[in-house]
């Protein structure tokens, strides 16, 4: 490819130029960029892929992480979804250990006695359990390394200002501060549409997730830290309110927090004043009253493009699709379709309607599947203390993969008992839901097929949770160790 227009600065369109200059590193890269169209700013937590596009592109954590405020995460963990009051549980990074039985024995135990909702994430995950304790696994070992297996909490806006400074300019990319428009485009062999909802250069339609993702607003803030040895967690934290959740991402200089709710089921001042509430009795902050001017109203809409690459046009970002920030789907899609195109295009000058459609069958099953994943934490919720939870759990799911899954794998008889549920990284995260949830295949009826197959094995009835032979009490805290490494003085 000789000419590439990329329209849009911020996360996606920065991320985009980096990408192309790394895998084309001939062409002729041109970055149109709006100075009225502020970043949205949003995208300040990562999944553990966000590392594969960092690999793939060359940047090291030592080279970014302290000019973006930068810590790492290796879980997330989610508050009251289940019940007002529950156990906290947890959605965490790294391999499962294999050391120990198989997860079908954990789930009979946790139906038969009651172990926790934490507890098969804590039990399996290593960093699950540190990031109970406040601890950063920094030590090698074959569960979790947090040069590996970790996601990152940052500032987006710094991110995509050292991108463009520290990476793309310097590379050869141009930047001209100007709005282009349909009517007027430079020659080019590829646009990519960065810029967000308005789509301008994509009129592919618009596939709707409204129907089962209602979230549609959001109220976001920062607040400074009281202590930041304990505030600065390796973890994001997702807590249920009345018509929706608040995130917590502790990036090194701030707190950066929102209320991510539907405003079908409450006004924007009602969730502006329950925000404030929650910061004001579970934040410590130095920033003494949360007045109005601190907050600042977002709105999205939830689904994808039919078509993300239609022609010449791409679209990347929030111009592709958007689900909603739980498990922080947002630059999970930027960096995994860019990978994707890059893998489709390779160096073939003719772009192919197949070639297309590769492309866009594969985005679109994974963005539908994340989708699944992300309802599944609502799916299974027995709250039904406000007309929004009561909502959520009455939702007709499609039958994406997780859903289903969830739901094949509960009706499955059991004749293949303690090899029925094994790891696999499709799988990880569904159980660790429906653990979650107190969702488990077992009730009496299971264990009465068990019995029918064959006596119950007697170390099932005496088995105890694992336990991790790895010295969790000396690891350091984020904290502790930021201040010894990337941010030492």
């Amino acid at each position: 490819m000789n000419n590439i227009i990329i329209v849009g600065g911020g996360t996606a369109g920065w991320m985009t130029a980096a990408t192309m200059i790394k895998a084309y590193p001939n062409s002729n890269i041109t970055v149109y960029e709006d100075e009225q169209s502020p970043a949205t700013g949003v995208g300040e937590s990562t999944t553990q892929f966000f590392r594969k596009w960092l690999y793939y592109v060359g940047i090291t954590d030592e080279e970014w992480m302290k000019e973006c405020d930068a810590t790492y995460k290796i879980s997330v963990q989610f508050h009251d979804f289940h019940k007002k009051g529950d156990v906290p549980w947890q959605y965490p990074f790294g391999l499962p250990r294999t050391d120990t039985y198989t997860p079908d024995m954990w789930f009979y135990k946790q139906w038969h006695d009651g172990w926790p909702s934490d507890g098969l994430a804590r039990d399996y995950f290593l960093a699950a359990e540190c990031g109970a304790r406040n601890k950063l696994p920094v030590t090698e070992n074959p569960w979790f390394n947090v040069k590996h297996n970790s996601g990152f909490h940052f500032n987006a806006v710094k991110f995509s200002a050292w991108l463009r400074d520290n990476y793309c300019l310097p590379k050869g990319i141009k930047h001209k501060k100007k709005k282009l428009n349909k009517k007027k485009l430079p020659k080019h062999d590829i646009l990519f549409d960065c810029t967000g909802f308005k789509s301008v250069f994509n009129d592919s339609p618009w596939v709707s997730y409204e129907d089962y993702l209602p979230n549609n607003s959001a109220w976001v803030t920062r607040v400074h830290y009281d202590d930041k040895n304990e505030q600065i967690k390796p973890v994001t934290d997702c807590t249920a309110l009345s018509s929706g959740w608040v995130w917590n991402v502790p990036t090194f200089d701030s707190i950066g927090t929102g209320y991510v709710y539907c405003d079908k089921f409450i006004s924007p001042e009602d969730a502006r004043n329950e925000f404030r509430d929650h910061l004001t009795n579970n934040v410590q902050s130095d920033c003494g009253v949360y007045s109005d001017k601190m907050f600042r109203q977002l709105k999205w809409k939830t689904g994808r493009k039919k078509e993300i690459w239609k022609d010449n046009v791409v679209s990347i970002g929030l111009s592709a699709g958007f689900i909603e920030p739980l498990e922080s789907n947002g630059l999970l899609s930027i960096h995994n379709f860019l990978l994707m195109l890059v893998r489709v295009l390779e160096d073939r000058p003719v772009h192919t309607q197949f070639m297309r459609d590769t492309f866009n069958n594969n985005c679109i099953y994974t963005f539908d599947a994340f989708a699944s994943f992300v309802a599944m934490h609502y799916s299974l919720t027995q709250r039904d203390d406000s007309p929004y939870w009561k909502h959520v759990s009455q939702i007709k799911y499609p039958s994406h993969h997780m859903i289903q899954t969830a739901q094949i794998n509960f009706m499955e008889e059991s004749s293949n008992f303690g090899q029925k549920y094994q790891w696999h990284p499709l799988y990880e995260g569904l159980w660790c839901i429906m653990a979650g949830h107190n969702w488990g295949p077992f009730n009496s009826v299971i264990e009465s097929e068990i019995n029918f197959f064959g006596p119950t094995d007697p170390m099932l009835t005496t088995l105890q949770r694992p336990v991790w032979d790895v010295d969790i009490d000396n690891m350091p805290t984020p904290y502790e160790y930021y201040k010894r490494t990337i941010y030492a003085d």
